[in-house]
């Protein structure tokens, strides 16, 4: 990284600001897809109904049966069981449940034709203080009035919130033409001492033996907040921009954890909860992980793979059978980067909806940018095509199947029914921009129109958090909110939020002060396998995440792939006794260092070896005391020097047992230094 990749130069004016694309004046209700989808399920409806009229016009058990099909339960409100009425709304209410959180895409079906079967063979069944034999007439009106009750409030409510979204358009549309945004917050920042906790803990996880899971949060693994796949992808997420905004001139560590978190996504224990939902969902008994739907996991991982490659250079997952996942009985299913690639792709180009499930039968908006990124990214860095080819049926399904009258994108679409609701998960269960990048990468026009609205007024808002700022501290107690698998309440994604936000209307200043409050407020003092904020695995993962996510973020990553670093290279450093916090050369010639005890420290000497010196030249090791971050400043202690061999090599023998801010320069004069103990 140098001072000309961060900030290019630029001989002429600036040209206007790009404007986003305008929301549809005319929207459609439902896309062609969803709306084929949305009818296929009218009609299954319409079927039943017809067939529960004639039926139940037929009198005696066909109307007990007819009423059964009418309505859940209308049986037994006809045949006077009004408890076997309420239980079946009670069993409704379960199988909607496990619809969604386990794909039982049958179970209200099930439940329903059940309860009109069992109605009938009870006609003549004993009553509670009621003769045997009785039925209630009565219940005829009653059950078609509760079953055109459900179905009109099912489409006012679909109706009235289109209506409601569409009314906002010409509003909308007036300030995406007139209105702009501050450019964001990019700042190069120095690591603390509380994103050196971080990444020690970090690392602790990653770089434990690779069948061994202490620290991570264990549960259900279906898709709640204790799943470890997401956790191993959020720690891939998160050390990818620290790779290259903090340490690209000292990859080794990093390098190895983040290989070590894909590696641990093919641990059994992470990915068994396939074949389970595969077979509910799909009646299909193949575990194989990747080969249909599942995008949660190929989409994610692969994207993680990427990052990974794009931080690092490494090229260990291109081999074949680098990622192998062994079943239980012992079958294998290899895969590697272009293979895994190739196995999303072909989930999209088989896909109706072309977006394709997490869960069987369940499409996210979310996930499916995420497996966006992942093809765009393997085309970035291998020069192929999979996303070029997928790109334009991936937008229109987007803004035709997805996209809301407001500019927001539902976050669900039943691939079955084509139904969507709030599942919970964000707010109103739509959103602005949606995956890991926010459409940055994949669809930029895009991004920045979902910037656009999901910032309005929030400049304002942000302006007055920054007149709180005194001498860079924000005083602000954080809001705690429920995690996701309701384990503990947190401030720390309140903190995550505040600073990306503040980031985003251009307060650095205010995110700064943001991640000081954060700090103070859920620092836990503990130490690996405790976590060093109160927060869960995936949750510090995020706050990792947006934390380090300046100047370069993972949209960027994604789009750039690797580009080598420049300047003097940190190649040998002894992990656990040392850290290295930051490695990186602005002027491509010297390199600016910060080295800290690490997890099994030694008061012993280190040896520490650099690469990509020039060839026969020596090096001071200064203790570095003055300028800012990524400055060449050398005021300080020379307490080393390095001389290159004719391979551009060399090492030095230093003390780590307390933080070290180091340069690696050219030498200016010689001699061994000031005597300062190395």
């Amino acid at each position: 990284m140098t001072v000309s990749e961060l900030h290019p130069p630029t001989d002429h004016a600036d040209p206007p600001p790009p404007r986003p694309p305008l929301l549809p004046e005319q929207p459609r209700r439902m896309g062609p897809v969803t709306r084929f989808l949305v009818l296929r399920t009218v009609v299954v409806v319409a079927v039943v109904q017809v067939v529960s009229v004639v039926l139940t016009v037929a009198g005696g058990r066909w109307r007990t049966l007819g009423l059964g099909l009418a309505l859940p339960g209308g049986g037994f409100l006809h045949t006077a069981a009004p408890v076997a009425f309420v239980l079946t709304w009670v069993a409704v209410t379960v199988a909607l449940v496990f619809w969604w959180g386990m794909s039982v895409h049958w179970g209200i079906p099930l439940v329903w034709l059940a309860s009109a079967l069992v109605a009938v063979a009870w006609a003549d069944g004993p009553r509670f203080l009621i003769d045997r034999g009785t039925t209630w007439e009565w219940a005829i009106p009653v059950v078609y009035v509760l079953a055109a009750a459900a179905i009109g409030a099912l489409v006012f409510t679909f109706e009235s919130r289109f209506r409601g979204k569409r009314a906002r358009i010409g509003e909308l549309n007036e300030y995406l033409t007139t209105a702009s945004l501050p450019e964001p917050a990019r700042p190069l920042r120095d690591p603390d001492d509380t994103d050196a906790e971080l990444l020690r803990w970090a690392y602790e996880m990653a770089l434990q033996p690779g069948d061994e899971f202490r620290g991570f949060e264990w549960g259900e693994q279906f898709h709640g907040g204790t799943v470890v796949r997401y956790q191993l992808n959020y720690l891939g997420w998160a050390l990818a921009p620290y790779a290259v905004n903090y340490v690209p001139n000292a990859p080794r560590q990093i390098e190895l954890a983040m290989r070590n978190l894909v590696h641990k996504q093919t641990d059994l224990r992470v990915w068994r909860y396939w074949r389970t939902l595969n077979l509910i969902g799909n009646l299909d008994a193949n575990p194989d992980p990747l080969v249909r739907d599942n995008i949660m996991f190929s989409g994610f991982t692969g994207d993680q793979i990427n990052l990974y490659e794009a931080a690092t250079g490494s090229t260990v997952f291109d081999e074949p059978g680098s990622l192998t996942f062994v079943w239980e009985d012992g079958r294998t299913f290899a895969y590697d980067h272009h293979s895994w690639t190739e196995a999303v792709r072909a989930n999209f180009e088989s896909s109706r909806l072309v977006f394709f499930p997490c869960e069987p039968g369940w499409a996210f908006a979310a996930c499916n940018t995420i497996g966006a990124q992942a093809l765009l990214g393997h085309d970035r860095l291998h020069g192929t095509t999979h996303w070029a080819d997928i790109e334009q049926r991936w937008r229109t399904t987007l803004e035709q199947e997805y996209l809301l009258p407001d500019g927001n994108y539902a976050n669900i679409r039943s691939t079955h029914t084509g139904l969507s609701w709030d599942t919970g998960e964000t707010p109103g269960g739509e959103y602005f921009t949606t995956g890991s990048h926010g459409f940055a990468d994949v669809a930029p026009d895009l991004a920045l129109r979902g910037r656009m609205l999901q910032l309005r007024g929030a400049p304002q808002k942000m302006a007055g958090l920054a007149a709180m700022v005194r001498d860079g501290q924000l005083t602000l107690e954080l809001p705690e909110e429920w995690e996701r698998n309701r384990a503990r309440r947190s401030a720390v994604p309140g903190g995550t939020k505040l600073v990306a936000g503040a980031r985003m209307v251009g307060q650095g200043e205010l995110a700064e002060a943001a991640l000081r409050a954060c700090d103070r407020q859920c620092a836990t003092g503990r130490t690996w396998p405790e976590r060093p904020m109160s927060a869960g695995v995936a949750n510090l993962a995020l706050h990792l995440l947006v934390r380090w996510s300046t100047p370069v973020d993972n949209a960027t990553l994604n789009l750039r792939g690797w580009v080598p670093p420049v300047g003097p290279v940190l190649h040998e450093v002894p992990w656990p006794k040392v850290l290295v916090t930051l490695a990186r050369s602005l002027d491509g010639t010297s390199l600016d260092l910060e080295l800290r005890p690490g997890p099994a420290p030694t008061e012993a000497p280190v040896r520490l070896g650099f690469t990509a010196l020039r060839a026969g030249a020596a090096y001071d090791v200064v203790e570095h005391t003055g300028g800012q971050a990524g400055s060449t400043d050398s005021r300080g202690d020379v307490v080393g020097r390095l001389q290159a061999d004719d391979a551009g090599t060399a090492s030095i023998d230093l003390r780590v047992t307390r933080r070290r801010r180091l340069l690696v320069t050219p030498a200016t004069h010689t001699g061994t230094g000031t005597g300062a103990q190395p």
